[in-house]
Order: structure tokens, then C-alpha cells, then sequence
């Protein structure tokens, strides 16, 4: 950004030199026209400051967006990783006995697979990135 030439202060000081010959400038006139330049100096200043402000609000909470991403998908790979236990071998004994009738067992609503944590995680970056997101990452 360009350095300002003259700050608020230095408008409202300054002084003109007035010209005994000839027409001048309307000194009131002048002064008029430099209280709305200051003003306008004030407005934008402030305004300044608000978006300085707001672009490092924003930042912030990309930043946060961010490592909020990358921990999930940590979370992800690593769920995705992790293997079920496999189940405990039995020894067989010579002695046969009839085995008891066996239902197969549906897994309950609680139990989340692997593929429920990908699409989890799926919703949450378009949730966060937006559905353009998800589609440029897969082309």
C-alpha cells in the first residue's frame, strides 16, 4: 500500500497563505472542504482497521479449519488402519459333541464400519470446503 501524504493532523493544520493581489481562494471555503477531507480520512481508517481485523479473524480460523482437517483424517487413516481382532482359535478335543444351533447374528445399529467413517469424514469436507472441493480432489 502507498504511504499517505498527509495524515489527518497535518490537513487540519495546515495553513494557506493568503495573496493580497489578485482573487484568492474563499478561506471558509477551503476550510470546509478540508473538516470533510478529514472526516473522510477518520472513515477510512476505521474502516481499515475493521478489515484488518476481520482478514486475521478470518485466518485464524482457516488455520483452525485446517488442523481440524488434517486431525481427522489422521483419525481416519488411522480407523481405517486398525484391523478387527481376529477370533480366538479353540483347541479341538477328541471327544464329539453335537454343536449347538448357531443364529447369525446382525450387527447392531452401534456399530460403525469403516466405510461410515469415510462418508463421515466426506460430509465434513464438504461441509467445511464446500462441494467443489470434494469434486476437484477426486479429478
Amino acid at each position: 500500500m502507498e504511504q499517505v501524504k498527509y495524515t489527518q493532523k497535518d490537513i487540519l493544520e495546515r495553513v494557506f497563505k493568503q495573496k493580497r493581489m489578485g482573487v484568492g481562494y474563499d478561506p471558509a471555503d477551503v476550510d470546509s472542504f478540508l473538516d470533510d477531507i478529514i472526516k473522510d480520512y477518520g472513515a477510512f481508517g476505521g474502516r481499515i482497521e475493521q478489515l484488518q481485523g476481520e482478514v486475521a479473524r478470518l485466518q485464524t480460523a482457516l488455520k483452525d479449519a485446517q488442523d481440524q482437517l488434517v486431525l481427522v483424517k489422521q483419525q481416519s487413516v488411522q480407523a481405517a488402519n486398525v484391523a478387527p481382532a481376529a477370533p480366538a482359535v479353540e483347541t479341538v478335543s477328541p471327544v464329539v459333541t453335537p454343536a449347538p444351533e448357531v443364529k447369525p447374528v446382525a450387527p447392531s445399529a452401534n456399530t460403525v464400519t469403516n466405510l461410515d467413517l469415510i462418508k463421515r469424514v466426506a460430509n465434513l469436507e464438504r461441509a467445511v470446503f464446500g462441494r467443489d472441493h470434494s469434486e476437484n480432489e477426486n479429478a
